[in-house]
């Protein structure tokens, strides 16, 4: 038996639930990076969703990774919690007394945009 959510689904009963339609079991054997037979043989197995495969899947679907990894058990609230409070980098100013604080995050593709002075390739 697979890994549920806290209301008893599975991950693709719950992408159908967040995503508020019917997601293909295709989407997210692709979102897995694997075929067909590997996922239906893997949403059988006790350990389904690995947080691995929940970071795939959040990425691909644009959904919250630790959102995702608090709902099916593997971090509680406080543990998310505890590990964006220490994700906090602080920086002093060499100009005053100011510290700014800033969160590390991964730069997504969709965010970046071409260097204007850049030639085209």
């Amino acid at each position: 038996m697979p890994r549920t959510d806290e209301n008893g689904r599975q991950l693709k009963a719950l992408l159908d639930y967040l995503l508020d339609g019917d997601v293909d079991a295709k989407a997210i054997y692709d979102a897995l990076g694997t075929s067909s037979s590997t996922y239906y043989r893997r949403v059988k197995e006790p350990d389904y969703p690995a947080a691995e495969e929940l970071r795939l899947v959040s990425d691909r679907f644009g959904l919250s990774y630790p959102d995702l990894q608090v709902r099916f058990g593997l971090m509680s609230r406080e543990e998310v919690l505890s590990y964006v409070e220490s994700a906090h980098v602080t920086v002093a100013m060499a100009t005053g007394s100011k510290t700014i604080t800033r969160s590390s995050r991964r730069t997504r593709l969709s965010d970046l945009t071409p260097r204007q002075d850049a030639p085209p390739l």
